[in-house]
């Protein structure tokens, strides 16, 4: 069993977190969920990394009826249709779905019944590699670098999502995570020759200098933690620590999950606990029959394209399509915008970024936030 507390703990202390005793109701979809992430011989298991959403809509207090007829009947959806899902609502990618009037009624609706967003968005190449950075930054007893430690991970992950085949290759050849000692050195070389080559995509020269800095003074390390001794070749075994992340931060609230089996397997194997008691503030239950999951289809697959399209595109390009929005995609950008940002100021806990800087950034750079940030 894993004590809640052990998870949610150190949460609130590293990030702040107030809220997080408060009672909500939550219910939970997910998206982009690839289960795995594996280097093989012909490159990753996965053509296409999008980025992994958990969430969905969020209400303080005890769970209270939902009755979708009044959004079934705004939305035009057909009788036949037992659940409404994204697919209802628009098709094709981010900037394809922004155009949709149905998505303008389900964004309003969500505002006008009490409802927030809440959501873990996680970038899985990000995650995969930035253990490189958290492996020798805390071990060089450097004040001023910590400062710039979500920088350099983010610098980082911008340089290898460059020269995504070479480095997958790189860590096919090396075993990543599981670097051998005598293969140490050779292995920072590499990656320090891609961040030489590659220095202009960061922003300012000195950047690169930092991030080039970092990786030579790992080669006089005894260990490189996070990248040695795992499993060789394996990024990612599974998404359920984020489902129990989310549970234990919360654990004062009901979740209501959608019937992942995967995921409801984790659950069994790893069950939680409270005090040494078990712990089940959660139950996994069927869209057909909970219309919060319903709500919860459309709103992480809508914010799960949103970030994916954050994460392929450039800051500049992100900002010419921002500016070219009209009529129904503009309205939906700032209902999004606004249903993200009061969910935000009601409890900074309900969204999570395992996300680069830059990325994010971006995500200010479309939404346009008052403050001009997002945290």
């Amino acid at each position: 069993m894993i004590d809640v507390d052990e998870i949610r703990n150190p949460q609130i202390q590293m990030f702040g977190l107030t809220g997080a005793d408060t009672v909500y109701t939550f219910y939970h979809d997910e998206t982009n969920n690839i289960r795995k992430l594996h280097v093989g011989e012909q490159g990753l298991n996965v053509p296409e990394l999008k980025t992994f959403v958990l969430g969905g809509v969020v209400h303080e207090g005890p769970q209270r009826p939902l009755d979708l007829s009044s959004l079934r009947q705004v939305m035009r959806i057909q009788p036949s249709a037992h659940e409404i899902k994204l697919k209802h609502v628009a098709k094709g990618e981010f900037l394809d779905i922004l155009k949709s009037s149905k998505l303008t009624a389900f964004l309003q609706w969500i505002a006008d019944n009490d409802l927030m967003l809440h959501y873990h968005e996680l970038d899985p190449l990000y995650w995969s590699v930035v253990d490189v950075i958290d492996s020798i930054l805390p071990e060089l007893g450097n004040s001023m670098l910590i400062e710039y430690h979500a920088l350099l991970k983010s610098d980082f992950a911008e340089i290898v999502r460059h020269e995504l085949p070479f480095v997958v290759d790189l860590f096919r050849r090396y075993d990543y995570p599981d670097i051998a000692p005598q293969n140490r050195e050779p292995f920072l070389n590499e990656l320090i020759d891609l961040v030489e080559r590659n220095a202009g995509l960061l922003d300012e020269g000195m950047n690169a200098m930092m991030l080039k800095g970092v990786l030579q003074a790992g080669r006089s390390l005894d260990e490189l933690a996070f990248i040695e001794g795992f499993s060789a070749r394996k990024l990612i075994e599974d998404f359920s620590a984020f489902y129990r992340n989310r549970v234990a931060v919360f654990k004062n609230s009901k979740h209501i999950m959608d019937m992942e089996t995967e995921i409801r397997d984790a659950f069994e194997d790893v069950q939680l606990s409270c005090s040494g008691e078990p712990f089940t503030n959660y139950l996994f239950s069927d869209s057909h029959s909970e219309a919060g999951i319903q709500l919860s289809d459309i709103a992480v697959g809508v914010i799960g394209k949103m970030h994916t399209y954050l994460s392929q595109t450039s800051a500049e390009e992100v900002d010419r399509e921002r500016a070219a929005l009209t009529g129904a995609a503009l309205e939906n950008a700032e209902l999004l915008r606004d249903l993200i940002d009061n969910s935000n100021a009601a409890n900074r806990a309900f969204l999570h970024h395992v996300a680069s800087l830059h990325d994010i950034d971006k995500l200010d750079r479309f939404l346009r936030f008052a403050d001009g940030r997002y945290a």
